[in-house]
């Protein structure tokens, strides 16, 4: 809905009764209370806090009609936008956008002297030259004290200069996004107010690190892809009192060493080289580094050593990156000096994309991970069982299809906080027998897939397990895989096609909850015509002479009897490795006569 602006000083008449109303209002409600409470205390021989409440609601009335009477009798005086104050008018139009406050100086004078007192982001862009030249000098006349600016100019060919930028003399931010410069742009230096500059594919625009010491206050330096930018990374020193972020990702003339950025050691938050190919020297050279929280050093020359690192070092990181996770790796059987990345508390294996073999016990450098996740990595092997060091803190394990994973599912069972387990398509365990009703406490993510099942005989108590932990949903069914978790569909993967067929999607089986009255009850069922097996129930049945039974009957013959086809009479499919496999490859083979085959080997 486009801004509508307006200076005129007036309010609607219609408005001036509203206060006085709303204490009417108020008072008639004060009244009806007032007459309850009278009625209450007449039936109760110690009132003496109803009095208490009766004299306060007096005094409140008392008070409700002297200020109704002043607001009646009250000349109220209009207000409107021309009769804020200039600082006041001035922090509205911060929150309005730039073309915004251009449409509202028109208004009038006084709209028009204040808006050039505004401090918005300005974001323009798809423009020629000529044209962004011309409209960055008219925004610097009308906006001078603009803080933000980004400058975006995809597919427009080159451009000669944007010198205009420097005639914003408050400007804090300043982002170039392929704008096509080229050359050397020295004046882009000399804004001694600038805490944050941003240029992004422009692989023509010349210059080199030493050019910062023109920017004395800048805090942040993100570098996309700038193959121009040259000289070493000792230049960064010239402003190592002010400098917290370090991004230089694709610029590959960029050299220089880790250990000649020393002396960022007390500023530096973030220090991303990805693919600076010349940068060298190893992690050691960043362990007395106590603000760094993020480091990307993937693709470029440094090594993954940190056999140097000790108690305290890198204690502030966050984020790790491959570099980081191989060094890691590589000490993990290290006993000298150990340390803790403690601030770490969400990683995700999946990142990684197979490149080294993680194992699960790399975690004991994670004390404080409250977020573990990976999805289909061959590569993280381990037993769950190593992730008891996080035992306190854990509270999302998700671990999909990572085929050498191992372990028992009680493994986990006590941690506290434990919310949500996804462990399908790995190779652990559900073993149901060893956990009891009041283990996995937090458990309550309705959607965790938390294990492959091994045997059709372990299904009932896992069932079991999750109606009493409340995860049930009736609304969906859940996909069960057997035997061989190699796959995200294991049982199907090594199955004949018959007609040459492979569909890794479909599962002969799948296990959905019902819900019939006040019964709760699970059931097999078959992604073919939706046929499904009889209900094994969890609740015992309601008696005849309970509220209801009558409709609980025709409820149960309609929910748990139309559809079990070929079914009816059983509950549960074969439980033998063999039997589960054939019918699984009869059902790719031939789904309508997959009914026929499974009644003939149950019977």
């Amino acid at each position: 809905m486009a801004l509508q602006f307006s200076s005129v000083d007036s309010m609607d008449p219609a408005d001036t009764d509203h206060d006085a109303t709303c204490l009417r209002t108020v008072r008639n409600e004060a009244n009806a209370v007032l007459s309850r409470l009278s009625a209450k205390m007449a039936t109760i021989d110690d009132g003496g806090r109803l009095v208490t409440l009766r004299d306060e609601l007096n005094s409140l009335l008392s008070g409700l009609s002297e200020s109704e009477s002043s607001v009646e009798n009250e000349e109220l005086t209009p207000v409107g936008m021309g009769s804020l104050g200039k600082e006041i008018l001035v922090r509205v139009l911060d929150f309005l956008s730039w073309n915004e406050i251009l449409v509202g100086r028109v208004v009038c004078t006084t709209w028009r002297d204040t808006a050039r007192h505004a401090r918005p982001e300005v974001y323009i862009g798809g423009y020629t030259g000529i044209e962004l030249v011309s409209r960055l000098t008219s925004l610097r006349s009308v906006l001078p004290m603009t803080q933000e600016l980004e400058v975006y100019c995809t597919g427009i060919g080159e451009i000669s200069s944007i010198r205009p930028v420097v005639g914003f003399k408050h400007l804090r931010s300043l982002g170039l996004t392929e704008v096509g410069l080229s050359g050397f742009h020295p004046y882009l230096f000399q804004m001694p107010t600038l805490e944050v500059l941003k240029t992004a594919s422009n692989e023509h625009f010349e210059w080199d690190l030493e050019a910062l010491s023109g920017l004395p206050l800048l805090k942040r330096l993100y570098c996309y892809g700038n193959q121009r930018l040259t000289c070493s990374l000792r230049r960064l020193s010239s402003i190592c009192g002010t400098l917290t972020h370090v991004d230089l990702e694709g610029c590959v003339q960029v050299t220089g060493t880790l250990a000649d950025i020393g002396d960022l050691c007390h500023t530096l938050v973030q220090l991303d080289l990805e693919r600076c190919e010349q940068v060298t020297g190893t992690l050691n050279d960043l362990r007395g580094f106590k603000s760094l929280e993020a480091v990307s050093l993937e693709g470029s020359g440094v090594e993954a050593d940190i056999s140097k690192a000790g108690p305290g070092d890198f204690c502030a990181i966050k984020d790790v990156d491959v570099i980081m996770l191989q060094a890691l790796t590589r000490r993990l059987d290290s006993t000298s000096n150990h340390f803790v990345l403690s601030s770490v508390t969400h990683l995700d294996l999946s990142e990684f994309e197979d490149e080294f073999d993680v194992d699960l016990g790399l975690v004991s450098f994670f004390p404080n991970l409250q977020e573990l996740r990976c999805e289909c990595q061959s590569s993280v092997k381990g037993s769950v069982r190593s992730l008891r060091v996080l035992r306190p803190n854990l509270v999302e394990l998700s671990l999909i299809c990572c085929s050498e994973v191992t372990g028992a599912l009680s493994d986990l069972r006590d941690f506290p906080k434990l919310k949500k387990v996804d462990l399908k398509g790995t190779k652990v365990t559900p073993d149901m027998q060893n956990i009891g009703p009041n283990d996995f406490p937090s458990l309550s993510d309705p959607m965790s897939d938390i294990c492959v099942l091994r045997l059709v005989s372990d299904v009932p108590a896992f069932m079991r397990f999750l109606f009493e932990k409340k995860l049930h949903d009736f609304h969906s069914t859940r996909s069960i895989a057997f035997n061989s978790p190699d796959s995200c569909h294991p049982n199907l993967r090594d199955l004949p096609g018959g007609d040459g067929r492979k569909d890794l999607s479909r599962s002969p089986f799948k296990l959905q909850f019902v819900k019939v009255g006040p019964r709760v009850g699970w059931r097999w069922t078959t992604g073919w015509e939706n046929y499904y097996f009889e209900t094994n129930w969890l609740d015992p049945q309601p008696l005849p002479s309970d509220d209801g039974y009558s409709e609980y009957c025709q409820e149960v013959e309609s929910k748990t009897k139309e559809n079990l086809g070929p079914f009816r009479g059983l509950q549960d499919p074969p439980a033998t490795d063999e039997e589960y496999k054939e019918l699984a490859a009869a059902f790719i083979r031939y789904p309508r006569a997959f009914a026929r085959s499974v009644r003939r080997r149950i019977e």
